[in-house]
C-alpha cells in the first residue's frame, strides 16, 4: 500500500467518524411532556364529575367523566403531564357533585409515578370530600397502586340499603299501575288479561323476594 492510498484511507476513516459522531448528536432528546388519558374513580356516595387542569397552563385539561357512586369510569383524552416526576407536581381537580351544579376546584399534589414510570393521571374522589390525582400505569387492584386507598370502590352499607329500598319503591309502584291497568276497564283480548295477570303475578314474587332480602 503506497502512502498516496493509505492517506485516502485515514481521511475515508476521519469522514466516517464524524458522520457517526454527528448522527448520534442528532438523536432527538427524550420528551419532557406526555399526552395520556384521563381516568376517573369515585369512592363517594354521590354522583360526581371530574376533570383535571394544569394550574401553570389552564388550556392544559381533560376528564369530564360523570360518575354514579362507588363506581369506576371510562377513558377520556387526554392530558398533557410531565414525562419524569418532580416535586411540586401539582394539578386542579374540578368537580361538581350531583345535583349541586356548583363547580368546585381542588389543588392536589401528585405522588411520585409508580416505578418511575409515568402513565394514565386517575381523578378520585373520596368519602370524605377530598379530591385526588394519580398518575399510574397500574390500576387501583395492584400493590403499586399509589392512591389513598387500595383497590375499587366499595359500597357502604347504608348506600347499599338506600338503592334497595329505591329498588323496592320502584317495583311497588309499578305493580300499582298494573293492577289498576287490570281494573280499568279498559277492553283487552283474554290473551292481554293473562299476559298481565302474568306480569303482576312476576312482580309480586319479585317484591317479595326483595322484602326477604334475597337477591
Amino acid at each position: 500500500m503506497n502512502l498516496k492510498t493509505t492517506f485516502r484511507l485515514v481521511l475515508l476513516f476521519a469522514g466516517v467518524s464524524t458522520l457517526l459522531a454527528g448522527c448520534a448528536h442528532a438523536q432527538p432528546a427524550p420528551p419532557k411532556n406526555l399526552g395520556v388519558a384521563v381516568r376517573s374513580i369515585n369512592y363517594s356516595g354521590k354522583e360526581v364529575v371530574l376533570m383535571v387542569i394544569d394550574p401553570k397552563d389552564k388550556k392544559n385539561g381533560g376528564g369530564g367523566d360523570a360518575l354514579n357512586p362507588y363506581s369506576t369510569g371510562g377513558t377520556i383524552c387526554c392530558y398533557s403531564i410531565p414525562a419524569e416526576w418532580h416535586p411540586g407536581l401539582q394539578v386542579i381537580v374540578k368537580y361538581n357533585l350531583y345535583p349541586d351544579p356548583t363547580w368546585h376546584e381542588q389543588l392536589v399534589d401528585i405522588p411520585p409515578y409508580p416505578e418511575g414510570i409515568a402513565g394514565e393521571i386517575w381523578l378520585a374522589m373520596h368519602e370524605d370530600g377530598r379530591a385526588e390525582a394519580v398518575v399510574s400505569h397500574f390500576d387501583p387492584t395492584r400493590p403499586e397502586w399509589p392512591g389513598r386507598v387500595k383497590g375499587r370502590p366499595v359500597q357502604s352499607v347504608e348506600y347499599a340499603l338506600r338503592v334497595k329500598r329505591d329498588k323496592l319503591a320502584n317495583k311497588k309502584s309499578m305493580l300499582e299501575s298494573m293492577e289498576k291497568g287490570l281494573k280499568d276497564g279498559s277492553e283487552r283480548t283474554q290473551e292481554q288479561i293473562d299476559r298481565l295477570q302474568s306480569s303482576i303475578k312476576y312482580m309480586k314474587e319479585q317484591i317479595r323476594q326483595m322484602e326477604e332480602g334475597r337477591p
